[in-house]
């Protein structure tokens, strides 16, 4: 069975000091079975599954899964040759090494694939000796440029300064398009050890309106905003590692290393991405509006069209109960009278709304039973007016 199976409820305070000393490569926990539902506890809570996740079993780092760190920056040039899959860790090594004008080479991964809220988490060991800057995050990005344009919402788990190995720093930032950003909670915490010393596990539960963070199972920071299209948009996972401040040549090479990383996930959240995007589809003749839509970088969408419907079809990993909500776009002229039908369980409930008045945002369908999987759906399907299609979600609550 994969480690990720295990649950911090089963394996308990024990499991935690066991993976706090274990050597590297060495499996986590696990219990015999998985639960019959298919979700796991995590340090965040109940009924997440899992969606993604790396145990850096291999020999060598998966290409199709990873980007690799490429950027220059600070004191390093990160380079794809100083990332290796070997012993069930992932490791960067960190060099004195001259490169394109800089003295040291560093690196580091960044997922291909992008996610949204859910519980983060890996296990990592930090390099010994001053000048390096080991993080775990999430940004949109590919590794290339951590200026990327593309840029709103930055989670940062961990950010650790290896001349401060006892020291963590977690927050969240909001970046504006110029370039312009806001931090959030940000907060140095003390968890009591040395995070080169040993292993250690760090995870981050994200929702719309705050990030909780987690060292070892314990909540260490809370950092809560107000939702706002700055700090909901989808994001990269990094594993990185990169030369920051005076390096002691006297520790090189050094080794920033991670055991594995995973995402779970609770909630379910499915935008009008593009017509084509699975989980989104319409009928009757639709287009973009200058309207802007819950998910940064995307806009809502109309339609005049007789009968158009609009549909919103989560893949659901587990079955259970799940309160459904549409982001319902007010503009005057709009529809008055849009039909959203909500199948759960084979049976169908109606709810009619007016899309003319009232301020836009989330508005509840109900609270139903839904199964695992894509029989679920929301449809809108146009009344008397503009009807309007941005987002719907499932948010789990028993």
């Amino acid at each position: 069975m994969s480690r990720y199976a295990r649950t911090f409820a089963v394996a308990g305070f024990a499991a935690l000091l066991a993976a706090a000393v274990a050597l590297p490569g060495t499996a986590a926990p696990h219990p015999s079975a998985a639960p019959a539902d298919g979700t796991v506890t995590t340090p965040a809570g109940s009924g997440y599954a899992l969606v993604f996740d790396d145990e850096f079993n291999g020999s060598t780092v998966d290409s199709t899964v990873w980007n690799f760190r490429t950027d220059e920056k600070a004191k390093s040039a990160q380079l794809a040759r100083n990332v290796s899959e070997g012993g069930g860790v992932l490791s960067v090594a960190l060099k004195k090494e001259a490169y394109d004008g800089y003295a040291y080479t560093a690196g580091g991964v960044v997922s291909r694939r992008s996610f949204r809220y859910g519980y983060y988490e890996t296990r990592a060991k930090t390099p010994a000796g001053a000048g390096w800057h080991t993080s775990f995050w999430a940004m949109s990005g590919d590794g290339s440029d951590t200026y990327t344009p593309a840029r709103r919402t930055e989670i940062d788990q961990f950010e650790i300064n290896s001349s401060h190995p006892a020291d963590v720093s977690q927050g969240v930032i909001a970046w504006q398009p110029g370039g312009a950003s806001t931090s959030i909670g940000r907060r140095t915490t003390q968890p009591g050890f040395d995070t080169s010393a040993g292993w250690h596990t760090y995870g981050f539960d994200w929702r719309e309106d705050r990030v909780d963070f987690y060292v070892d199972g314990t909540l260490t920071n809370t950092a809560t905003y107000p939702p706002s299209a700055d700090t909901h948009d989808y994001v990269n996972i990094w594993l990185t590692s990169i030369g920051y401040e005076t390096v002691d040549e006297t520790k090189l090479p050094a080794t920033a290393q991670f055991d594995y990383v995973r995402y779970y996930q609770r909630d379910y959240y499915v935008d009008n991405d593009t017509p084509a995007n699975y989980g989104y589809s319409e009928t009757g003749t639709w287009a973009d509006s200058t309207l802007p839509g819950y998910t940064v970088g995307t806009t809502s969408r109309w339609s005049a069209s007789p009968g158009a419907t609009a549909t919103w079809r989560p893949t659901l990993r587990a079955a259970g109960t799940y309160q459904v909500y549409v982001h319902r776009i007010g503009y005057p002229g709009s529809d008055t009278d849009s039909r959203l039908d909500v199948v759960h369980g084979g049976v169908t409930s109606t709810t009619h709304l007016d899309y003319a008045t009232g301020p836009t945002g989330w508005v509840s369908l109900g609270t139903w039973d839904f199964p695992a999987g894509t029989a679920g759906s929301v449809t809108l399907t146009r009344g008397n007016g503009n009807a309007r299609a941005d987002a719907v979600k499932f948010v789990r609550v028993g």
